[in-house]
């Protein structure tokens, strides 16, 4: 569990600086002049901020795992799988982060889905 929290905790960290970066650069994300000032779906402003509050939501549920919160564990899993599917959106501009990043949280999700060792017969 504690691979799982630290791991989340750290796909948090990636979130808001990928945020932060979304919303104080806008021509660091373009890949081609025609972009402009959207980001395929949304402005880089709105990316920016879902990539906040999801890198929150990850670092507050890489905490409770790291404390035993079951809760946490079944909570963590959907802002991995939010992160998962975002970076599909990064793929053009940075393809190595991205995927790097997407590896990150496949792996938060097989570490929060697993069987802890400690507690037999308690599944997610």
């Amino acid at each position: 569990m504690a691979f799982a929290g630290i791991l989340l905790f750290l796909s948090g960290l990636f979130g808001i600086t990928n945020g932060f970066v979304a919303l104080l650069d806008h021509g660091y994300h373009e890949t081609t002049y025609e972009h402009g000032q959207r980001f395929l779906i949304f402005d880089y402003d709105a990316w920016g901020w879902i990539w906040i509050i999801v890198g929150m939501v990850q670092i507050l549920a890489g905490v409770g795992v790291l404390v035993g919160s079951r809760a946490a564990r079944l909570s963590g899993i959907v802002p991995a799988s939010a992160c998962l599917v975002g970076q599909l959106m990064f793929l053009s501009a940075f393809p190595w982060w991205s995927v790097v990043t997407m590896a990150l949280s496949v792996l938060v999700i097989l570490g929060l889905v697993a069987e802890p060792r400690h507690v037999p017969g308690m599944p997610v």
